[in-house]
């Protein structure tokens, strides 16, 4: 990984081994496809879809669903009509954030130049990513140990910490713009 930094134009300027960007392309795609049935859903009311309105009824039993879009108050009444009013609109633009990264990484340049809008897409798409693996690993809070029992569990705990370095990073580099 080549360590990002801010360029006379403001943009961001870093880079990942092909095996890097491939992980982290397939990890974004991922994202994508869960929330793409959400953000998607041919059950909506064509008048609220235009506007981006909708949602279910009640949180998703995937837990790292659950943890990209979790209910927004303790209260299940006024979880659920907050959930039917922007469940929708929130995994669409989770969706195209994690679309951003992808198409960036796709690019044929040998340094991987993001602009103002990509960084942040890419913050909030590797956020996103990181919470899925958390639920996956039953991280619930800092400090928390998760699943440590296998391979597969501490393989996905060094790519867990791996992309919170790349977030690290990329939050330097921005700070030093």
């Amino acid at each position: 990984m080549i360590a990002f930094h801010a360029d006379d134009s403001g943009h961001i300027v870093g880079g990942f081994t092909p095996l890097e960007a491939d992980i982290i392309a397939d990890l974004a795609a991922q994202v994508a496809g869960m929330l793409g049935g959400i953000a998607g859903s041919n059950d909506a009311d064509p008048l609220f879809e235009t506007v981006g309105i909708g949602g279910r009824d009640a949180i998703d039993a995937d837990p790292a669903i659950a943890r990209l879009l979790p209910d927004a108050y303790g209260d299940d009444d006024s979880s659920r009509d907050f959930r039917q009013l922007t469940e929708r609109s929130l995994a669409s633009r989770k969706v195209a954030n994690a679309r951003v990264v992808i198409d960036t990484l796709a690019r044929p340049d040998d340094a991987l130049v993001l602009s103002p809008v990509e960084v942040q897409a890419w913050l909030r798409a590797l956020s996103d990513i990181r919470l899925t693996i958390a639920a996956r690993l039953g991280i619930e809070r800092d400090g928390d140990a998760g699943a440590t029992g296998s391979d597969a569990a501490l393989a996905l705990h060094d790519l867990y910490d791996w992309l919170g370095y790349v977030t690290e990073l990329l939050l330097e580099a921005l700070d030093h713009d």
